[in-house]
């Protein structure tokens, strides 16, 4: 009975194989068309005439100028921009086109031809000062605007053009079975763009390139010329505003289009458009246009003012900004007010530092929902280091978040010293002594050392009360790095630190404000070898002066090395709590992932073929001198040496990211042009950059999107996606990567490290090459996705690819390599075969340093 129920309801409801996907992601749109069902009932309810046929139809005469002109805006703002020309483009294409249809007798046709013409130059001016001199958007179009309004007010003589050809005015004017003309070509304008950008490679292009500029360029994306024709179709589309305003009033006029701008930003931001970019609807801007017209002739009936219009529309945008931002309003949950209205002010906690402990009692937090945190129960006691560990996704950054004062917690309690803590906020945090440094640094680029830790304190010190005493904030500074032997000056500057000395700066800051508990996030992901061991000093220091160090990280030598206990996570709960000193890695590690993994960087021997790649006393007249290398098929050779020693610049170059001046670079035999990231693709050179997040994943688009984005480019027909091809290639590539979980609609921004640095890599993958590069491919993931992606890469190894990779984890080196190709200062300083030591790599790593 269970089976043919089954079979009964698949067969009842087919539905949810085919309208469920369609509906998903549309929830905002559907949800804007419920808006304008009820504006239109309210206000047919008010007044039963507004729901007369003629006057539906006249709402739609009256948004057709604005949802065409919006419909580009909005392709204009998914690649992060904006452009506020477009009414004066408007008024200027119109006033041009009539006189020439008035003075030089043009037909119709070429009338219409003109006006669109003459608004895509007025784009094509504003689109080249955004998109190759640089220029910001806004001054760009608004000096457009100017020069377009200029135009239209001195070539009519501020006086309206009558226009006389009735196959121009019909575009305005005319009705097709008593539907306005204009009204049509705004629906057809509408289908229009929704096939440009959800079926064309330009569509994924403007995402792509809106979305994350780095990666798309990373993705041999013409990221300007992209933009450039978003600003072009802007200005066309004006002229086609241009068209239908004309032939609805009979004549052009030099201040036609006044305001447009505005209402087409607000159709597309109401209708789900992010300034920020990579994110835009043609349906929501559509839905947001009639909204706005239903709306303001709604007021009209109402015989109410256009000032409340404005007052109306200005309310618009600010709900449709407030609900782009409903996730992060979500977090703060529906009493956050209340809650922070009740939470006292912060008192600083007294008591001597070396006999602080910190409890956490059954801690949960949740995210609508996804329950981050659960039953969460540890301890921190002062002079001691505690690791805590756990996959991406485990609950750390949440946990981290929780003591800063970002999050409060939903269950369970927080006790300094055997009382409730409430953390409500950073000034709490830091008032019971709790210093969290972020991944992502708190200071002041702008301003030097000393000021930045002089903030630390909360207040500056002045003289009088009305002078800043700097020199108070020098003495300060200086008193606080030499305690902690650091090599910086107060007097520099913080833009110009490494992230090394910006990582001690950050400590000195946590040291001054009295912090008892300091929080360190993956604080290596980015040092040198140098700067790491100045680290692990500090650590040392902070633990002598009676300090208890949270240390995040994945690098099990750097755990072992620092901490006596680790503290472990697994979805969002505690498995276990480990002596570091009677628990081996493999242990540790099979807490956190709940499974066995005996080698996190396991080696499978393959049979090396010929040459793929062939580097010849390679420079770059910067860094790079006289470099010789060689990668042939099934092998790995491993990158290495220190931070600034030429890894990544000399892959750069290799991918065609990066210029060489001397020297030469063959794949498969044929030379790669210097500087050309596309030839090197055409070649069959895949490139997986260092920092994913820059330049390697559009967290705004799908994982099909991001798997297919080289894909497309040669296999499309005509410019338009192979929708279907483009769906099985994404399956095969997230079941051939294990990506998890296997959604290919889900957000790549919404996945696990590991999962997106899968997706980076599934992206050239989808392109069949030939070399592999890696740079640093398991940096900032946990160890299990290290493991899983070390198995991807030794299956592609054995499979023939020859893959070249940049690596400043020595076990990570010395575990998967076939061969090591180790640099310093530019040059290779030596090259080891398989088992070579940490101290033979070391030595050479310093040889030119």
């Amino acid at each position: 009975m269970a089976d043919a129920g089954t079979d009964a309801g698949t067969t009842a409801w087919p539905w949810r194989a085919t309208v469920r996907p369609m509906v998903r992601g549309m929830e905002r749109e559907l949800a804007l068309l419920a808006i304008v069902l009820l504006v239109l009932a309210g206000f047919g309810a008010t007044a039963p005439q507004y729901l007369s046929l003629s006057n539906l139809l006249n709402i739609g005469q009256q948004t057709a100028v604005i949802a065409c002109v919006a419909y580009a805006m909005t392709a204009v703002i998914i690649c992060k921009g904006v452009d506020i020309s477009v009414g004066s483009t408007l008024a200027a294409s119109s006033v041009i086109a009539a006189l020439a249809l008035q003075s030089a007798g043009l037909p119709g046709w070429l009338g219409i031809v003109l006006v669109i013409a003459v608004g895509a130059a007025f784009g094509l001016l504003g689109g080249v000062l955004v998109s190759y001199a640089g220029i910001s958007a806004l001054v760009a179009t608004l000096a457009v605007s100017a020069l377009a309004r200029g135009m239209a007010l001195s070539a009519s003589g501020s006086r309206s053009v009558a226009v006389d050809s009735a196959l121009y005015l019909w575009f305005g004017r005319g009705t097709l079975a008593g539907v306005p003309v204009s009204f049509l070509i705004a629906i057809l304008l509408a289908g229009l763009w929704c096939v440009l950008l959800q079926r064309t490679v330009f569509g994924r292009w403007v995402y792509a390139s809106g979305g994350n500029e780095d990666a798309a360029r990373a993705s041999l994306i013409p990221v300007r010329a992209v933009r450039l024709m978003t600003y072009v179709l802007a200005g066309a589309s004006a002229g086609i505003g241009a068209l239908l305003t004309t032939g609805r009033v009979g004549s052009a006029q030099p201040l036609a289009g006044a305001g447009l701008e505005f209402a087409a930003i607000t159709a597309a931001i109401v209708g789900g458009s992010r300034l920020s970019g990579g994110h835009g609807s043609i349906i929501g801007t559509a839905l947001g246009a009639l909204l706005l017209g239903a709306v303001n002739t709604g007021l009209s009936f109402l015989q109410v003012s256009q000032q409340v219009n404005y007052f109306v529309t200005g309310a618009f945008v600010i709900a449709a900004m407030a609900a782009s931002q409903r996730d992060a309003l979500a977090q703060r949950g529906p009493g956050f007010m209340r809650r922070r209205r009740s939470v006292p002010q912060p008192v600083p906690v007294a008591g001597p530092a070396r006999h602080r402990r910190l409890e956490l009692r059954a801690i949960g937090k949740r995210f609508g929902a996804v329950q981050a945190l659960a039953q969460v129960s540890m301890q921190l006691r002062a002079g001691e280091v505690l690791a805590l560990v756990g996959e991406n996704g485990a609950g750390k950054s949440t946990l981290v978040k929780l003591l800063s004062g970002i999050h409060r917690p939903e269950q369970g309690t927080l006790l300094l010293d055997g009382r409730v803590l409430e953390l409500a906020s950073a000034q709490h945090s830091r008032a019971a002594g709790i210093a969290v440094i972020h991944q992502h640094f708190s200071l002041i680029p702008d301003l030097t050392v000393a000021e930045n830790l002089a903030l630390a304190l909360g207040r500056l010190p002045t003289r009088r009360g009305f002078t800043l005493d700097r020199a108070a904030m020098r003495r300060r500074a200086l008193q606080v790095l030499a305690d902690l032997q650091l090599p910086v000056a107060p007097e520099q500057v913080v833009a110009r630190l490494t992230i090394g000395q910006c990582q001690m700066v950050e400590i000195a800051k946590a040291a001054l404000a009295d912090a008892w508990l300091i929080v360190m996030d993956e604080p290596t992901s980015a040092l040198t070898n140098h700067e790491r061991d100045q680290l692990y000093r500090l650590v040392g220091q902070l633990q002598q002066r009676g300090c208890a160090v949270l240390y995040i990280s994945h690098k099990m030598q750097e755990i072992y090395r620092l901490a006596h206990r680790a503290v472990v996570l697994r979805d969002g709960r505690v498995v276990g709590e480990a002596d570091l000193r009677q628990t081996d890695a493999p242990a540790l590690i099979r807490m956190m992932v709940g499974r066995q993994i005996q080698e996190v960087f396991p080696f499978r021997p393959a049979r090396a073929g010929n040459a793929v790649l062939e580097v010849r006393q390679l420079s770059d007249r910067a860094l790079l001198r006289g470099i010789d290398l060689q990668v042939r098929s099934g092998e790995l050779v491993a990158l290495t040496g220190l931070m600034g020693s030429g890894r990544t610049e000399l892959l750069r170059c290799i991918a065609g990211f990066a210029c060489f001046a001397e020297g030469r670079v063959t794949i498969g035999g044929a030379a790669l042009r210097s500087g050309s990231a596309a030839h090197a693709a055409g070649l069959g050179v895949a490139y997986v950059p260092e920092d994913r997040h820059k330049e390697g994943l559009v967290a705004s688009l799908s994982v099909k999107d991001n798997l297919g984005l080289r894909w497309i480019s040669a296999n499309s027909r005509a410019g338009f996606l192979q929708v279907g091809k483009l769906g099985r290639l994404a399956e095969r590539l997230i079941a051939r990567l294990d990506v998890r979980p296997p959604d290919a609609e889900r957000l790549a921004g919404q996945l696990s490290g590991g999962n997106q640095q899968k997706i980076v890599l599934g992206k050239w993958l989808a392109t069949a090459p030939r070399l592999l590069l890696l740079d640093e491919p398991t940096n900032g993931v946990d160890v299990g996705a290290k493991f899983e992606l070390h198995q991807l890469i030794a299956d592609l190894k054995e499979q023939g690819l020859a893959i070249l990779m940049v690596s400043s984890e020595l076990p990570e080196v010395l575990g998967v390599a076939d061969r090591i190709v180790v640099l310093s200062g530019g040059r290779v300083a030596g090259e080891l075969a398989r088992g070579a030591t940490e101290e033979q790599v070391t030595r050479l790593a310093f040889k030119h340093a």
